[in-house]
């Protein structure tokens, strides 16, 4: 189990808060929000400059600043990690190819380029809405962020 701020999850990670830090009535309210220890927390979308975060807690939604989020620690299970697509992956961080959500023509394409089910990678740059360059096998690869977004990875 790991312990991270509630900013760093990323969309369909679950996890469990242990802690709110803070003060003042920015801490009351996400507290009066149920933002409290012990709470079930899922983050369910991202916005795409990073910030509001939308999750779900006690059964409903609810956006915060990243400012804010980063506030909540979160307990995440290493086992039950949720793949993600690849732009939302962080720069640098190893990471695992869970699955292609591609027709074969695409599949066979990136399965040349070495990205396939279970293939270790790093993203090394993103440029926004724009490509990303992703490290395979030590080879730099450069995917538009239509198709980053179709390969799904899971941290290392």
């Amino acid at each position: 189990m790991a312990i991270r701020p509630l900013s760093e999850l990323r969309p369909r990670e679950k996890g469990t808060i242990v802690k709110v830090e803070g003060r003042g009535a920015i801490h009351r309210r996400m507290l009066d929000m149920g933002l409290v220890a012990g709470s079930e927390v899922e983050v369910e979308r991202v916005a795409p400059l990073g910030d509001p975060i939308a999750i779900k807690v006690k059964g409903y939604q609810l956006a915060l600043r990243r400012q804010e989020a980063a506030n909540v620690q979160v307990e995440v299970s290493d086992e039950g990690r949720a793949a993600v697509p690849l732009t939302f992956a962080t720069p640098g961080r190893p990471l695992r190819v869970f699955n292609v959500n591609a027709g074969w023509g695409l599949r066979r394409r990136l399965a040349r380029m070495g990205l396939t089910p279970g293939a270790e990678i790093r993203v090394v740059s993103t440029h926004g809405p724009g490509p990303l360059v992703v490290e395979v096998e030590g080879l730099s690869v450069t995917l538009g962020h239509g198709v980053a977004q179709k390969v799904m990875v899971r941290e290392e």
